[in-house]
This record gives C-alpha cells, sequence and structure tokens, in this order.
C-alpha cells in the first residue's frame, strides 16, 4: 500500500469513528437516564445541534435501540433490550474461559470444563480436552452436583441454608461405586472442599473418572468452578498437585477476564 493510500484509509477511518462516536454517546446517554432526562437535554450536553439530535433520534428509534416514552424522552428499544439479554454471565463465562481452558487441556494432556450451578445439578459451559477417548462430556451437559468436582465446589460456596436445603432433598442415588450417598458424609465432604478450596471427585460420577475442581471468583463470590478430568484408575498425590496449581492459574486467568 503506497502512503497516499494509507493515508486516504485512515482519513476514511477517522470519519467513520466521528460518524459513529455521536450516535452511539447519544444512544448509551439516554439508556443511562432511564427515560428520566429529555433527550434534547442529554444531546446538548453532548454538543449536537437540535436538528441532527432529531434525525439521530429517529434513526435510533426506527432501529430499534431506542423506544420512545413519552414527548421528548426516550429509554431502551427492544432491539438494544435482546442483546443486552444475550450477554449473560453464563455468555461471558464460556467466551472468558475458551482459551485458558484451551491452554490448560494442551498442558496437562487432560480434560478441562467451566462449570456453573443450575438448581441441584451442574451445567458444563465449556470443555476442552487433549484426550481423544473423553466422551462423557460435552458442553451444555447437566450433571448431578452431589458426585462431581465442580459440582461439590460450588455446593461448598453456598450459604449454609441453601447447602442444607440440597442435602436435605435427597435420596441421593449411587452412580458408581464411590458415590457419596449418605447426607452427613457429603456435608463432610463439601465442608472440607471449603476449608481447602477445592474439590475432588474420585471416580464418584462415572468409573475410573478421577476430577479436581477449584472455583472462579468475582469480587471474592464464587460465581463458577473449572475442573481438570482424567480417565485414569489413580491418580498419585504429586499429579494431583500439579493439575491444582494449574488448575488454580486457570481460574484466576478468567477471573482476570472477567474483571
Amino acid at each position: 500500500m503506497s502512503g497516499d493510500d494509507c493515508a486516504i484509509e485512515q482519513s476514511d477511518m477517522r470519519q467513520a469513528e466521528a460518524s459513529a462516536e455521536k450516535p452511539l454517546m447519544l444512544a448509551l446517554a439516554i439508556v443511562a437516564s432511564a427515560g428520566e432526562r429529555p433527550a434534547s437535554e442529554i444531546a446538548a450536553e453532548l454538543g449536537l445541534p437540535p436538528s441532527s439530535a432529531r434525525r439521530l433520534l429517529k434513526l435510533l428509534s426506527r432501529t430499534g435501540l431506542l423506544t420512545r416514552l413519552s414527548h421528548g424522552h426516550y429509554a431502551a428499544g427492544p432491539a438494544l433490550e435482546k442483546i443486552a439479554g444475550q450477554v449473560t454471565l453464563s455468555a461471558r463465562l464460556k467466551a472468558a474461559a475458551k482459551a485458558p481452558l484451551r491452554r490448560l487441556a494442551r498442558a496437562t494432556g487432560a480434560t478441562a470444563h467451566l462449570g456453573i450451578l443450575e438448581g441441584d445439578m451442574v451445567t458444563y459451559l465449556a470443555k476442552e480436552s487433549h484426550d481423544p477417548q473423553f466422551q462423557e462430556t460435552k458442553a451444555g451437559t447437566q450433571l448431578e452436583a452431589y458426585c462431581t468436582g465442580i459440582g461439590k465446589m460450588l455446593l461448598a460456596a453456598l450459604p449454609e441454608k441453601a447447602r442444607d436445603d440440597f442435602l436435605a432433598n435427597g435420596p441421593f442415588v449411587p452412580i458408581t461405586a464411590n458415590t457419596l450417598t449418605d447426607p452427613e458424609q457429603l456435608l463432610a465432604d463439601i465442608q472440607q472442599c471449603a476449608i481447602r478450596d477445592y474439590a475432588i471427585d474420585d471416580a464418584e460420577m462415572f468409573e475410573d473418572i478421577r476430577c479436581i475442581a477449584v472455583p472462579v471468583r468475582r469480587d471474592d463470590i464464587v460465581i463458577a468452578a473449572v475442573s481438570l478430568s482424567r480417565k485414569q484408575s489413580h491418580v498419585t498425590q504429586e499429579l494431583r498437585q500439579r493439575d491444582l496449581l494449574r488448575l488454580k492459574g486457570c481460574a484466576d486467568e478468567i477471573a482476570a477476564i472477567l474483571a
């Protein structure tokens, strides 16, 4: 690209940015006011002439980004509300976790998951695996919380009453020979998870699959958990400690992306 072409392209970009800036600023300011302030007042603060403001308001209303409440007052329109509704915490978690989980799976040769608690079940929002034989889960899978690493970690983060309500809603079905089904044993295990800040699934959900999970926090609140799963009949303490360090690094990376 020649110097002249580069200068033209940069000029075009500046013009595009300038033409997009005012409508975006106007829409954001109106949405932030929640219909309390007249649009003309907001436009004047942004330095928009009345004629330009009227044209922009018509455009933003026509495209559904704003909706007219009463004379001179606007709020977020259906198109903007639809976009906002799609940008849920789950969607943000999935996006934030993708690269860190992939790196974790590659570094360990294991299967990495990110999950949240929905009711009494764990929903796996994301999965990255370097084990082609690991087909037991996929993104969107729901599994019981009481016998999975992610589930027990998230149960450990619940308020005491919510946790007690969960444990009172048995019976808990023995899915494998290692599944904890006694509420008192489950409570002791969950309390231990809270103390050490990680959870272990010792082939409690699937035969010969061992899992370790740690929480993902935002503003000191547990919002999800990440895990590493291995198809092995036994996991050494040394390997578990290496996995734990990498998991904590992954959880911190996801939290930093969300911050």
